[in-house]
């Protein structure tokens, strides 16, 4: 056992490349080869690499508020390798061992040994696995931790340039993600060249490389779109949107910060909340221990510290993990504050890895809840109940007979290419191979979304005579929320253009007892109407 173990300590970075998939692998497909059903905002993005796939094109066909990363990186696989079910598990499982990969190359100029891999480890357990969404966030957060990874040794003008790209990188997944990375690595330099007293061109350069290769990652992309769609229809989307309408919706309010409490049945109530507490005060607070105690022990020499001792290196980690926290501040979600914890974990780790009884014993808890976790995960996702069915994208697998029993019904009433609109959400499309009519791939019950956007959903389902509505309860009542509070935003009467059309022109066939209540709607056979195929 000492010898496996010490085999582990030498080689960290192989170690994490062979158990990480086999981690995240077991719970992403039963058997190894069936793929689960998973995501949450993920699906919007798997629908909108078939719609590009179909000629579409983002901001000009259909909205979205994020740059086009995510689609584009899913349309370069379906453009590859064709719309299979396994493609987003698959790539759930690559992302969450890039991030413990690229998470272990961090901690080792930090901590020796062993001690690399718990960082990544705890990663895995209490944040990556707990949301199986391969979304937008996880794409960014990748990037921007290679980006980091990269100037955590050195920071020479070659380092800093790539930094910057792998910065641009990851605005492109996430504007504000990517943002908050150049301004924690641009931070740091303007105060690396105070403390070491560089003349002032030497930290001017280096920004300037920084900034310079981040646009350069991004521009192309950018430019191509807004030549597709038009810049000011461009900057809307991703810009005006963000900031006038997002806070709109009470998931992208400061409200929802400590309100997804895990509602978990029995004795696995306990650890989940365990979990969900940890998480919540080690993000914020060990950046600020870390930035006090970086202050109050800044470095005289001017050389790069030893590792394992490198206030400049805890610096940069503080810096750029306070950043990339500071831009979820405003609506801190779990899965936004997952996808920042990585810069923590590290910190935490190395803040306990001292010798000493109590220290000790801390790093010992830590290692057997995280490995606890990855465990448990994995066995009670290839134990648990599955219902399986053959959809036009390959065989699947639902955990859950609520989406199962939907999903079954969907089947065997709609056929591939068959026209849907599902209001509440958008996680029909990508299995079934449906298409959305609607230029948005939701609606809400708030002024998120806006006049002219319901007025286009009525227009679209018009025009193609959509056979299938899916409709949600929490569209027509405020959803309770945690804390007793319901959302300040939720206006009843928005949605009623909608509701009004629906009950002239379709009739309720199927209510679903999932998670959205959701019921669906017929559309009447009526003369010049043709009746919905079956």
């Amino acid at each position: 056992m000492r010898a496996f173990l010490r085999g582990v300590a030498e080689r960290p970075v192989l170690c994490c490349l062979v158990l990480a998939p086999i981690c995240l692998g077991l719970q992403a497909f039963v058997g190894l080869r069936t793929p689960v059903y998973q995501g949450d905002s993920s699906p919007i993005f798997l629908m909108e690499a078939q719609r590009m796939l179909a000629g579409e094109a983002i901001y000009r066909d259909f909205f979205e508020l994020t740059l086009p990363g995510t689609p584009l990186a899913y349309l370069a696989l379906f453009k590859v390798f064709g719309v299979r079910a396994w493609i987003p598990d698959l790539a759930w499982v690559l992302l969450g061992t890039g991030l413990a990969w690229v998470g272990v190359l961090i901690a080792k100029h930090l901590v020796d040994g062993l001690l690399a891999l718990l960082p990544s480890a705890l990663f895995l357990a209490f944040a990556f696995a707990t949301e199986p969404d391969p979304t937008h966030h996880w794409w960014s957060a990748l990037a921007a931790m290679g980006a980091l990874a990269l100037v955590m040794e050195k920071r020479t003008r070659w380092r800093i340039t790539g930094a910057g790209f792998l910065c641009g990188l990851s605005a492109l997944f996430t504007q504000s993600h990517g943002s908050a990375a150049v301004l924690g690595i641009a931070l740091f330099l303007l105060w690396e060249g105070r403390v070491k007293k560089q003349p002032w061109r030497e930290p001017l350069g280096r920004e300037v490389c920084l900034l310079a290769s981040s646009f350069a990652a991004a521009f192309p992309v950018v430019a191509y779109y807004a030549a597709k769609a038009g810049i000011r229809r461009l900057v809307f989307c991703t810009v005006i949107f963000p900031l006038k309408y997002f806070p709109k919706w009470y998931w992208n309010t400061p409200q929802v910060y400590l309100a997804e409490v895990p509602l978990n049945s029995g004795w696995l109530q306990v650890p989940a909340v365990g979990i969900w507490l940890f998480m919540h005060l080690l993000v914020p607070m060990v950046y600020l221990v870390l930035l006090v105690r970086c202050w109050r022990q800044t470095p005289t020499r001017q050389e790069e510290p030893p590792p394992g001792a490198g206030t400049d290196r805890l610096m940069l980690l503080s810096v750029v993990g306070l950043s990339l926290f500071a831009g979820i501040a405003s609506s801190v979600s779990w899965l936004r504050l997952c996808a920042t914890s990585l810069p923590a974990m590290v910190l935490l780790v190395w803040l306990v890895r001292s010798p000493g009884r109590v220290r000790t014993l801390i790093r010992g808890l830590l290692w057997i809840a995280a490995l606890a976790a990855l465990v448990f995960q994995g066995i009670t996702a290839q134990i648990d109940w599955h219902g399986f069915l053959r959809l036009p994208v390959g065989r699947m697998a639902f955990d859950d007979p609520a989406r199962y029993a939907k999903f079954q019904w969907l089947a065997n009433h709609t056929r591939a290419g068959d026209w849907v609109f599902e209001a509440d959400d958008c996680d029909v499309y990508f299995p079934l191979d449906l298409r959305d009519p609607a230029a948005v791939p939701f609606v809400t019950a708030t002024a998120y979304t806006r006049r002219d956007q319901i007025r286009g959903v009525l227009d679209a389902l018009e025009r193609h005579r959509v056979p299938w509505v899916l409709w949600s309860l929490w569209l027509d009542v405020p959803k309770p929320r945690a804390r007793g509070t319901q959302d300040p935003n939720f206006d009843a009467g928005r949605l009623e253009p909608i509701r009004a059309y629906l009950r002239h022109h379709y009739h309720p066939v199927q209510a679903f007892a999932d998670d959205a209540f959701e019921q669906v709607w017929e559309r009447n056979s009526s003369a010049g109407e043709a009746s919905p195929r079956r």
